[in-house]
């Protein structure tokens, strides 16, 4: 199985901190609306917010590295393969006769760190069946003109 590019973990990781960032001020703007008005102290006057802070913040620096550690892909001649998942693991196994087509997509983030997201689109489906993000830009770009060119062999074949 193929990794994915390392600089995954840090967009991963700033997309965590925003989040975080977002949690805590929800929690610090509840406790500050709802709880200090009517006198309700759980520990102490932001508390309940800093505990929020360290945990969410937490979260955001060591779940993006788990992340990248469990997931994996890899393309054949016959299917696409990604595995994926921290708690609940996941393996999918894509036929490439039913792939569709394949389009690559990136963020700012993403282009600023140089990466990309493949999407696949398979037969049978509404939107993407599967996505590889992460990956380097030129082995995304790479990897769509290899997947697009064995369907044109298929098709005449």
């Amino acid at each position: 199985m193929s990794p994915l590019d390392p600089n995954v973990v840090i967009a991963w990781r700033a997309s965590g901190a925003i989040g975080a960032a977002a949690i805590t001020a929800v929690i610090a703007a509840l406790e500050l609306i709802l709880l200090l008005p009517q006198r309700i102290v759980v520990l102490a006057p932001g508390a309940l917010t800093g505990m929020a802070a360290v945990f969410a913040f937490g979260l955001a620096l060591l779940w993006p590295g788990l992340r990248y550690r469990f997931f994996g892909w890899q393309v054949s001649a016959e299917q696409v393969v990604i595995q994926k998942g921290v708690i609940w693991r996941s393996r999918s196994l894509i036929p490439r006769v039913r792939i569709q087509h394949v389009d690559t997509r990136t963020s700012p983030l993403q282009r600023w760190l140089g990466l990309s997201t493949l999407v696949i689109y398979t037969a049978g489906t509404h939107g993407s069946d599967a996505e590889i993000p992460g990956l380097a830009q030129d082995e995304a770009e790479h990897l769509r003109e290899e997947l697009a060119k064995l369907e044109e062999l298929d098709d005449r074949g």
